[in-house]
Formats: structure tokens, C-alpha cells, sequence
């Protein structure tokens, strides 16, 4: 299974907490720091999008943004 169609939320789940919240999932962003929880996640969708630094995509996007993130 590629990246590109693999499932978000368990690529996510790896590297963060994930609280159900209505239709989508919330956590604190991986990727700036966090105090609440600005990580959103659409499973239907497969997407995510974070309210505090603006980073979203798919699975593509996370797990590029993750690895560029374990680089630094």
C-alpha cells in the first residue's frame, strides 16, 4: 500500500494523540507547538488541517511533513 492511499488516521495515531470530536478527529499539532489541540482530521476525507500553523493535506503531506520534521 502507497502512501498516497494509505489510511491518515492510522499514520497519524503513530505520532500523536487522536480524541474523537463529532465527524473528525482533534490532537495537538506534531508540527509547531501546541497547547491545545488546533489538529483536525477528516477520516471520511482522509485530510487533515491544523488551525494554528495552517499545515494540511492526506497521508502524503503528513508523513513528508513528519519526516522533514524527525530530520531537523
Amino acid at each position: 500500500m502507497s502512501v498516497t492511499s494509505s489510511n491518515l488516521v492510522n499514520l497519524a495515531a503513530k505520532y500523536m494523540i487522536l480524541k474523537e470530536s463529532r465527524r473528525s478527529l482533534r490532537g495537538q499539532c506534531p508540527f509547531h507547538e501546541d497547547a491545545g489541540e488546533s489538529l483536525m482530521i477528516s477520516p471520511d476525507k482522509n485530510i487533515f488541517k491544523c488551525f494554528g500553523c495552517g499545515k494540511e493535506g492526506g497521508p502524503a503531506e503528513f508523513k513528508f511533513a513528519i519526516e522533514q520534521l524527525n530530520k531537523a
